[in-house]
C-alpha cells in the first residue's frame, strides 16, 4: 500500500520544567524536535492509502527558573510566554514546512481544533475491529459530515455493527441514512455498556475527555476515543517518545 505524509507541529507544557542549564531560551527560543515515530492512520474515501502523521513539537518549561533569595520557582511573565510560543511557531512553518499547528489544553488550546488525523490515528491503534459505538453532537453542518465521512470509510466495508449512542439529531439521521445506502448497514440505538467496540465519540460533553461510567468499565476500557483524549495522547506521545532534536 501506498504511504502519504502529514506534518504538524504542537506546542505543549513540560510540567514542572526549568529551562536546560546554560540555555537562554529569550535569546535562543525553544528547541524543536521531532517524534520519531511515525503515527500511522487511515483517512478519506477511495482506494486503502496508510498514511502517516509526522509530529513536531516544542515544550515550554512550567517554570522560567527560580527566585534567588528563597530558591522558589517562578512562573513566565505572559508577553515572554507569548513571545516564545509564536517563535517556535513560526519557525516551525518555515523551516520544517508545518501548517498544521496545535496548541495544548495548558496553554488554552481549543479541542474543537483537534484535527481530523489526530483522531484517525487514534482510531487506527484501536485495530482489528469489526463493530463500533459512535456519538455525535446535537448539532451539525458539512464539516462534520465530511469528517464522519473520512473516519469511518477506511473501515466500513469490513463492519457488522454500528451502534448509535446519545440523541437523535439530524446528523445521526444522515449517518444512519448514509450507513444503510452505501454499505447495507443498520445503525442500531445503543445505550447499554460499550463493551470491547471502539467508541468514536464527538458529542459536545465527550470532548471534555470524560472516562466510562464505572458500569462500562472492564474489556472496553481505554477505547474512548474523543478530541480531549486525542490530544492527551499526542501530549503523551511527546514526553515519552524517542525524539529527535531538530532545532534550526
Amino acid at each position: 500500500m501506498e504511504t502519504d505524509y502529514k506534518k504538524l507541529f504542537y506546542v505543549g507544557i513540560e510540567y514542572g520544567g526549568f529551562p536546560s542549564k546554560g540555555k537562554k531560551l529569550k535569546k535562543k527560543g525553544l528547541p524543536v524536535k521531532r517524534l520519531k515515530r511515525e503515527l500511522p492512520y487511515l483517512l478519506g474515501e477511495g482506494r486503502i492509502v496508510v498514511k502517516k502523521l509526522q509530529v513536531y513539537y516544542a515544550l515550554l518549561p512550567e517554570y522560567s527558573g527560580k527566585t534567588l533569595v528563597a530558591g522558589k520557582p517562578k512562573g513566565w511573565k505572559s508577553h515572554v510566554a507569548g513571545q516564545l510560543l509564536e517563535e517556535a511557531k513560526i519557525r516551525a512553518e518555515r523551516s520544517f514546512d508545518c501548517r498544521e499547528q496545535l496548541m495544548g489544553q495548558g496553554l488554552n488550546g481549543n479541542i474543537l481544533q483537534v484535527p481530523r488525523e489526530l483522531m484517525a490515528v487514534r482510531l487506527y491503534c484501536e485495530r482489528p475491529f469489526d463493530r463500533i459505538c459512535i456519538s455525535l453532537p446535537d448539532e451539525g453542518g458539512e464539516q462534520e459530515t465530511e469528517q464522519l465521512r473520512e473516519l469511518l470509510c477506511p473501515y466500513l466495508p469490513r463492519i457488522r455493527q454500528v451502534a448509535f449512542r446519545g440523541n437523535v439529531s439530524g446528523l445521526s439521521d444522515w449517518l444512519e441514512e448514509y450507513l444503510y445506502n452505501e454499505f447495507g448497514i443498520v445503525m442500531t440505538k445503543f445505550c447499554g455498556a460499550i463493551g470491547d467496540m471502539p467508541w468514536l465519540d464527538l458529542q459536545e460533553d465527550g470532548d471534555e475527555g470524560k472516562e466510562q461510567q464505572p458500569s462500562e468499565k472492564g474489556k472496553g476500557e481505554g477505547r474512548h476515543i474523543t478530541p480531549a483524549l486525542a490530544l492527551k495522547f499526542l501530549d503523551t506521545a511527546v514526553k515519552n517518545g524517542y525524539n529527535t532534536d531538530v532545532n534550526s
